[in-house]
């Protein structure tokens, strides 16, 4: 047994880590670890008016800052009912360009394009491809350029507000924009010929699910009212949490996200994938050019679709600040109510952001904030798992290190906005009858006993499984029985597995978990073998629980322990009544 640990990931905003078990010729687990401690944003905007919030929230981030703002005044507005004007739109594209602009540069050029140039940093790749250094540290400036002139500052402005801005830049300050914008082309064009052509390892691809906002008038666009998912879901915005199913594990302080029970990932690679068809210009003709089933399955890709986008974002920006000058400038925008409930959508550069806001009389009194990072987590483990696993198999595990490595990079992962506050409570004793009932009261559900007979304890669930046949359940099979061909239990019911689980507590504590939890996320001893081969579909894996009994012991042998023995006892009391 041996562990791989990139204890801190280098060239990644933030602290986290990554680990790899490896027993033999399996990789057993992976873990993408967030270190940085609860951020408690959420907690510490509730009782605040909108405009404080507004103060605080994009200090969630200094490098997607605008992001955060922007998508916290767009749920702000949906709940006060504030009427955007056209040219306030406008405007606000403008600096959201301006941040995707400088993010991207700073990650493709000083992050990414030295792994695959093979130097260890930016400043080392600088003694020979100085231009391309130059180019990156460039493009970042005049992305921050474009942010101060529409913010007030390079980071965390203050200047867009409710239904506008505190100050409109002047006529001259967006035709420089626009001018700088068109001279820096040629350089668009060249990295994304740069990004593109790079030889892109084929390990790991895994097909995965592609999220992103789904921007009106079948426009490309980093905002937007609903959601689009590459299986061709439609979603509103404000029912975010149709996607965004979070969940907490407890090797990280960041919560997960599953659609459906499965990860997804948002980012650059999900934008392009799901909308790049609508690009048009130059960045259309690349797309066009370079777009092929990998990026459809290879995160690696994220580099060349940032480098799209940057082309897409210097094009735009003339396009915009055209529009915009045509416009009167607007007046003051009053709010139309003072309670309400709203969800803003946008596209951080790191991928799909929402913040919810329930407001009464002025004051905030709940908010959730989803953060792309949050959301690709589930993701970037299993591509990192993966990568390892095909790497061991091909005997290549000197690679294992660096390819996890590149592989995280690659979702340019943003670890100090992705940490929500986690509030953590204990579980009462018995706790796993509340549970029970709680499901029960979703239908009856079906049980379903694993084990082994000649093991001790671990001989419980098919046991408990003949204590409720003998008792009259209606519907309770034994996996063995199972895998001698009999159906599966009744879809309609919920579905429990019945088994004994090492989870480091006294013998015959009982506990009922999601059985996903063991699956995919497990630090538990017990891998629940007996599931293999048994009739159910993922799905309806993903939806199941697991009743799980602490053995005393599982050593040879046909004796139930007297701890094991009274927990089944009260398990088919409490059924039965």
């Amino acid at each position: 047994m041996k562990t791989i640990s990139i204890n801190h990931l280098a060239r990644v905003e933030g602290a986290g880590g990554v680990t790899a078990t490896i027993d033999g010729q399996v990789v057993t687990e992976v873990k993408f670890l967030i270190n940085e401690g609860p951020r408690l944003f959420e907690r510490l905007t509730i009782g605040m008016t909108p405009e404080e919030d507004l103060n605080l929230v994009p200090r969630i981030c200094a490098i997607c800052t605008l992001s955060h703002r922007y998508a916290a005044l767009r749920g702000l507005e949906k709940a006060l009912k504030v009427k955007v004007p056209a040219k306030v739109t406008l405007l606000r594209e403008l600096m959201h360009l301006g941040e995707m602009i400088e993010s991207h540069s700073l990650h493709i050029y000083l992050l990414a394009l030295p792994d695959y140039l093979g130097y260890p940093n930016a400043i080392a790749m600088a003694s020979k491809y100085g231009f391309e250094a130059k180019v990156g540290l460039e493009m970042k400036q005049f992305g921050n350029h474009i942010m101060k002139t529409m913010s007030g500052r390079f980071v965390h402005g203050e200047n867009p507000s409710l239904g506008g801005f505190g100050r409109l830049p002047t006529r001259e300050e967006l035709v420089f924009i626009k001018n700088r914008a068109v001279q820096f082309l040629p350089f668009a064009l060249k990295t994304v010929q740069l990004m593109c052509e790079l030889p892109y390892p084929d390990i790991p691809e895994s097909d995965t699910l592609y999220v992103c906002c789904h921007p009106a008038e079948g426009r490309f666009g980093f905002m937007g009212d609903e959601i689009i998912l590459s299986n061709g879901d439609l979603i509103d915005a404000q029912e975010y949490k149709k996607v965004a199913n979070e969940f907490i594990v407890a090797h990280s302080y960041c919560k997960r996200s599953h659609y459906k029970g499965k990860p997804y990932s948002v980012g650059a690679l999900a934008r392009v994938n799901n909308l790049g068809e609508r690009l048009g210009g130059e960045a259309g003709r690349a797309f066009k050019k370079y777009f092929n089933d990998r990026w459809k399955k290879n995160p690696l890709f994220n580099n060349a679709a940032q480098a799209l986008e940057v082309l897409y974002s210097f094009e735009r920006i003339p396009q915009v600040i055209d529009e915009g000058l045509q416009l009167p400038d607007p007046e003051p925008v009053a709010r139309g109510r003072e309670s309400g409930k709203g969800v803003g959508a946008v596209e951080a550069p790191r991928g799909l952001l929402f913040h919810a806001y329930d407001i009464s009389a002025g004051r905030i009194t709940q908010t959730d904030i989803v953060t792309p990072t949050a959301q690709n987590a589930e993701d970037i483990e299993r591509y990192c798992f993966i990568a390892a696993q095909t790497l061991l198999k091909k005997g290549e595990e000197d690679k294992i290190r660096d390819r996890m490595d590149l592989v995280i990079r690659a979702f340019d992962p943003c670890i100090s906005c992705s940490a929500h506050m986690v509030q953590v409570n204990q579980a009462p004793d018995g706790d796993w009858k509340n549970r029970l009932r709680q499901l029960a009261s979703e239908g009856e559900p079906a049980f379903v006993g694993l084990g082994r007979e000649d093991r001790s304890d671990d001989a419980a669930g098919l046991e408990l499984a003949r204590l409720l046949r003998e008792r009259g359940a209606k519907d309770v099979r034994l996996a063995p029985e199972m895998e001698e061909g009999s159906g599966p239990a009744d879809s309609g019911r919920p579905l429990v597995f019945i088994d004994a689980v090492d989870f480091g507590d006294k013998p015959g504590k009982i506990c009922l978990l999601p059985l996903r939890h063991v699956l995919w996320n497990a630090t538990l001893s017990h891998r629940l073998a007996g599931l293999t081969g048994l009739p159910f579909d993922a799905d309806r894996l993903l939806d199941a629980h697991l009743l799980g009994i602490q053995p005393a012991s599982i050593a040879e042998g046909r004796r139930i322990s007297a701890e094991v023995r009274s927990a089944l006892d009260g398990i088919c009391e409490f059924l039965s009544s």
